[in-house]
This record gives structure tokens, C-alpha cells and sequence, in this order.
């Protein structure tokens, strides 16, 4: 498989303080990558310096074979890099089948995408990517009357319709039920292969059922990477986090 994302000795400091510290890390294409770690441990952070949301000290972002260190938030968007964030953001007032429309496409305006949905290509990107997400009973509900679970499904759905080469996850599964989290790997798990995704995790139970590779993050750095399973039993794991049960506190 081809490398789609690659971090090269990333640093991101405050003063003499480093967030992310020296941070290499690649992701191949098709590749289901989690990035674990305690807070503080950087994650959130490296998925910011990757959207350009945040700009590295130093070091090298390679994206798609594409220097993308330094580009402004938008710019990099549009080369393919999908992002949810943790809090859902979705439109209350609008329903479903709307929401979708608007997030189409990296158009400025809403109104653009809205009437290039209603398009052949539109219309076919809509019912596959609500058939994954599981909400093709819900397409005329408003945003806002929609379940913790569904509201975050919707928002995985807007990313999905732009269909980028790379989807970064954070937290997919916060706030959500039993019964919602384990759609959420259904939904993870049929992605897989068919979309490159890293995703920041803290249910380790969720972790356990769409992981490839799991990358554990500890003061800015790579403590380990591996499966699970190799990752857990990991001396160095072992004695960072002595005491604890595995890594679930690492999460």
C-alpha cells in the first residue's frame, strides 16, 4: 500500500514547552490508524497541525505525496482531508437530507452544493453515504430533533459526501450509548479499506473492534505502535503506565 500521510520530526511548542515533540508517523492508504494516548499526550494537537488548523514549529507534513506543512486550513481541505471533530456540528434548523446537501462539496456556497445535489452524481452520493450511516429513515427529520447517537452519524455522513482521501476522527464515540457505539464500529469497519481513516479514541472497547494499528502517543512522542495486542504487552507500555489495566488509562 501506498503512504498517504506522513509526519516528519513534527514539533509543535509553546516557548520551551512541546506539545508534539519530534513526531513521525505514517498512514497508509486504506489504513484504519487510532491514535491513543492520555491527555496532554498530543493527539488532538497532531490532528490540528495535519488540517492546518495549527501550524508546526518545524518538521514536515507529506500528504498525498504533497508538502502540506504550513497551508492554510482551507487549502488543505480541498487536497482531501475530511475531519470531524468531537462536537457534532450540524445544522438544528436544517434536516437531514439538507445537511448533506450543503456539506457536498468544498463550495463556499451552501446554496452551490445544495443545487449540484440535487444532480445525478449528487443524488447517488446521497443514498450510498445514508445507507452507511444508516439514517435513510431520518433524511427528512431537522438536525436538531435527531439523537446524540444520529447527530454524530449525520456529521460522519457530511464528511463522507465530500469524499475525501483522508478522514480524521476525534472521539466518534463520545457520548454515545452501548447500542450507538457499536453501530459506529459497523459503520467504521465498512469504511475500512474503502477510506483511509485516523482516528483519537478513548473507548478502548470501540478501539478493540476497527483498530488496524494503533499509534500510543505519550508526551508529544510514539511510545509504541503495533496491534493491540503487541502494543499491550509492550515493556516500555508496561512501564509508563505500571498500574494501570493494559492501556486503557493510555486512551
Amino acid at each position: 500500500m501506498a503512504v498517504i500521510l506522513e509526519l516528519k520530526d513534527v514539533t509543535k511548542a509553546y516557548d520551551a514547552y512541546k506539545v508534539v515533540d519530534g513526531f513521525n508517523f505514517r498512514v497508509e492508504e486504506g489504513e484504519l490508524r487510532c491514535l491513543l494516548g492520555p491527555n496532554g499526550a498530543g493527539k488532538t494537537t497532531t490532528i490540528d497541525l495535519i488540517t492546518g488548523r495549527q501550524k508546526a514549529t518545524s518538521g514536515t507534513i507529506i500528504f498525498n505525496g504533497r508538502d502540506i506543512t504550513g497551508k492554510r486550513e482551507d487549502k488543505i481541505a480541498k487536497q482531501g482531508v475530511g475531519r470531524k471533530f468531537q462536537v457534532p456540528a450540524v445544522f438544528r434548523d436544517l434536516t437531514v437530507r439538507e445537511n448533506l446537501q450543503v456539506a457536498f462539496s468544498n463550495n463556499t456556497d451552501p446554496f452551490a452544493n445544495m443545487i449540484r445535489f440535487g444532480r445525478r452524481d449528487g443524488r447517488e452520493r446521497l443514498n450510498q453515504v445514508v445507507e452507511i450511516v444508516g439514517l435513510q429513515e431520518r433524511l427528512g427529520e431537522q438536525g436538531g430533533n435527531l439523537s446524540h447517537g444520529e447527530t454524530q452519524w449525520l456529521e460522519i455522513g457530511m464528511v463522507l459526501t465530500q469524499n475525501p482521501k483522508l478522514l480524521l476522527m476525534d472521539e466518534p464515540t463520545a457520548g454515545m450509548t452501548e447500542q450507538e457505539t457499536q453501530k459506529t464500529s459497523e459503520i467504521f469497519n465498512r469504511l475500512k479499506g474503502e477510506q483511509t481513516l485516523v482516528v483519537v479514541e478513548h473507548d478502548m472497547a470501540f478501539v478493540r473492534e476497527i483498530a488496524d494499528v494503533i499509534t500510543l502517543m505519550h508526551l508529544g512522542k510514539t511510545l509504541a505502535e503495533g496491534p493491540m495486542e503487541e502494543v499491550e504487552n509492550d515493556p516500555k507500555v508496561r512501564e509508563v503506565y505500571l498500574g494501570s489495566e493494559g492501556i486503557t488509562d493510555a486512551a
